[in-house]
This record gives structure tokens, C-alpha cells and sequence, in this order.
């Protein structure tokens, strides 16, 4: 009888063994799963953080072509408007006086008139010619006279 008992004794510690064996197989089985699973959810999201990525330098790029193409306009009318409207002032003989003082200075769409003149009505007459320059040439610019009347 001893011996059916260690027989028995062997074949349930065997049986434990075997059931414990299985947990095992099981639980990596579904830690297999779960890491999978879990790669799987990563890839997407890696994915989808990498499209975004794309469609941000999209638009930032978007965006900087825009802002060179309106800093080229600029600078367009700059070297266009500047030396038109200056030579216009220059050209007319009461405006072309050297007590008087008159810069021209083009950005962002606005002709600026700076500096100063004898009279009101060469103050007004600066800003004539300069509106008249800026239509003649097809700009949209806008003439900001900030010229002031001084008495030498």
C-alpha cells in the first residue's frame, strides 16, 4: 500500500504541477496578447502624432511662403514707390526748395511723408503729388503725410 499511496501522491503533485504549468501558459498567452495589443494602439497613435506633425509643417510652411510673398511685395513697392513719389516732390519747383526737408519711406503698404516744409499748402501739395504717384503707378498704397510746417 505504500507504494499506491506515493503512486497517488506523485500523481497529484504531477496533476498540481501541470494545472500550475498551464496558469502559466495561459498568462503569457494573454501577456502576449496584451503587449500586442498594446503595439498595436502605440503604432496608431504614433501614426496619427506623425500625420499631425506632417499637417503642422504643411501650414507653417504654407504660412512662411505667404509672408515672403508679401515681404517681396513690400519690398516691391519700396523700390518702386519710393523713388517715384521722391522724384515727383523733387520735380515740382515749390516743392524743390532746400529749407525744405521731405523723406519718402514705403512699408507695409503706406507711403510715409516725413520731415518738413515752409507752408501749409506745400504740406498739402507733398501729399497731392504722392497720392497722384502712388494711383498713377496702379498701387493701392495708402500716403500717410506726416510732413511739418517749420518757418526758417
Amino acid at each position: 500500500m505504500n507504494k499506491g499511496i506515493t503512486a497517488t501522491k506523485t500523481a497529484l503533485a504531477l496533476a498540481v504541477c501541470l494545472v500550475g504549468a498551464s496558469f502559466g501558459v495561459i498568462g503569457c498567452q494573454n501577456t502576449a496578447e496584451g503587449v500586442a495589443k498594446d503595439a498595436s494602439k502605440d503604432t496608431t497613435a504614433m501614426g496619427n502624432a506623425a500625420d499631425k506633425a506632417a499637417e503642422n509643417t504643411k501650414m507653417a510652411a504654407d504660412n512662411a511662403a505667404a509672408n515672403t510673398k508679401d515681404a517681396m511685395a513690400n519690398a516691391g513697392d519700396a523700390a518702386t514707390l519710393t523713388p517715384k513719389v521722391k522724384t515727383a516732390i523733387v520735380a515740382d519747383a515749390t516743392l524743390n526748395d532746400p529749407k525744405n526737408l521731405i523723406d519718402v519711406d514705403t512699408k507695409d503698404g503706406m507711403v510715409h511723408l516725413k520731415g518738413h516744409v515752409l507752408t501749409n499748402d506745400m504740406k498739402k501739395k507733398a501729399g497731392a503729388i504722392a497720392t497722384k504717384t502712388v494711383t498713377d503707378a496702379g498701387s493701392k498704397d495708402k500716403v500717410m503725410n506726416m510732413l511739418t510746417v517749420e518757418t526758417h
